[in-house]
């Protein structure tokens, strides 16, 4: 191999490498200028990662729902991506459906956010592995359940979540992706995400 194979084939290397990260970080700009937001209410965690500095694990009140309150569809499957209706009411979006698919329509002010979910026998209150025909109850799993924030901060935001509601703004495209845009508290933006 000549000499200038070898730097024609490692200039080659880095440009795909430099294409396929600024393609992931342009997703991801996308999608927090995404017109699209909901404001959901969590219930957070204050833990700390020694590599990437204070963080909040978010617990999401949707996150268990009955099929009483809301339409959870038969064809829901473990293992399997789910997608959730949410009515974009304030202060807080509401959950409405739960689907196996991605909706073709929605309503006006609604949007879609995909997770994962298993059933809860209501018998045992047990996870269960296969879908349940006497089971009302289903426990979801969103991509969005940890936050970094700046370095000192968490346990400020855990006092705010022990006196009030926190709210995490998130931006969502039409395939159901998901983005924490931010925080809220009372009302108001505590935190911004920076697109870089």
């Amino acid at each position: 191999m000549t000499r200038t194979r070898l730097i024609l084939g490692i200039a080659l290397a880095a440009v795909v490498q430099t294409a396929i990260l600024t393609q992931m970080v342009m997703g991801q700009v996308r999608l927090l200028n995404s017109p699209t937001e909901a404001i959901l209410k969590t219930v957070p965690v204050d833990p700390r990662d020694i590599f990437r500095g204070d963080y909040v694990i978010l617990n999401y009140e949707m996150e268990q729902l009955r099929n009483d309150r809301v339409d959870i569809a038969t064809d829901v499957q473990q293992d399997q991506d789910i997608y959730i209706v949410l009515n974009l009411t304030l202060p807080f979006a509401t959950p409405v459906k739960v689907l196996a698919s991605r909706p073709e329509t929605l309503e006006p002010g609604q949007a879609v956010i995909r997770g994962s979910a298993y059933w809860v026998d209501t018998v045992q209150r047990q996870p269960t592995d296969t879908g349940c025909g006497d089971c009302t109850s289903l426990s979801l799993s969103l991509p969005i359940d940890s936050y970094f924030v700046p370095e000192g901060t968490g346990t400020e935001i855990e006092q705010y979540r022990n006196e009030r509601a926190l709210g995490v703004i998130v931006a969502l495209n039409e395939d159901g992706d998901a983005a924490i845009k931010g925080l809220m508290m009372d009302g108001k933006k505590i935190y911004d995400e920076p697109l870089f």
